[in-house]
């Protein structure tokens, strides 16, 4: 599999470079994780930094093109990419880290909504 990188522009205002790239002489569509791993040896970063939006084989043909987005930390990208594109590139890790801080802020609400208790064993008359 080779990946070559057809174009580059820098987005300084979202710190990232975006990047259209084409892969060949690919026995089948390449996964995510790899075509990251092929960047950020050609672009000299971190993995944790690039996140493959698009990626589009024709049919019939082995070659597949595609947009990535290279952050400046992975920080940058948390803050800025989409859920669902985190979740295609990483996985859902992210998304289990998050969710005992939702269920925890959940929790209180919960506990506002019920009545108060009974005082001196008398039942609320409707």
């Amino acid at each position: 599999m080779k990946v070559e990188i057809t174009t580059k522009h820098e987005n300084v205002l979202l710190n990232r470079q975006e990047v259209s790239f084409t892969v060949k002489e690919a026995t089948s569509t390449p996964s995510r994780k790899d075509i990251r791993q092929k960047l950020a040896s050609l672009t000299n970063t971190n993995e944790k930094n690039i996140a493959v939006d698009v990626l589009e084989t024709k049919y019939g043909t082995t070659n597949t093109k595609g947009k990535a987005k290279i952050y400046k930390s992975p920080e940058d990208l948390k803050k800025t990419e989409l859920k669902y594109i985190k979740t295609r590139n990483f996985g859902k890790e992210e998304e289990k880290k998050e969710e005992p801080k939702a269920k925890a802020s959940q929790a209180p609400s919960q506990t506002d909504q019920s009545e108060p208790p009974v005082e001196n064993g008398e039942e609320k008359k409707e």
